[in-house]
């Protein structure tokens, strides 16, 4: 998966939670983990688009 895939899944997550009326904690932190994800796989594809230039 990529960052922005992460990232939608993230946003995904908490709209449906917030949305949904009673966000419960385990479903933000499910959000906060794809979120972490997220952050991580950009850091990947930054450093490899780094090592390709």
């Amino acid at each position: 998966m990529t960052s922005h895939e992460y990232r939608e899944q993230a946003e995904r997550l908490l709209r449906n939670a917030i949305y949904g009326g009673h966000p419960s904690p385990a479903a933000i932190e499910e959000a906060g983990v794809w979120a972490r994800l997220a952050q991580a796989a950009a850091t990947t594809e930054a450093a490899q688009s780094s090592e390709e230039k």
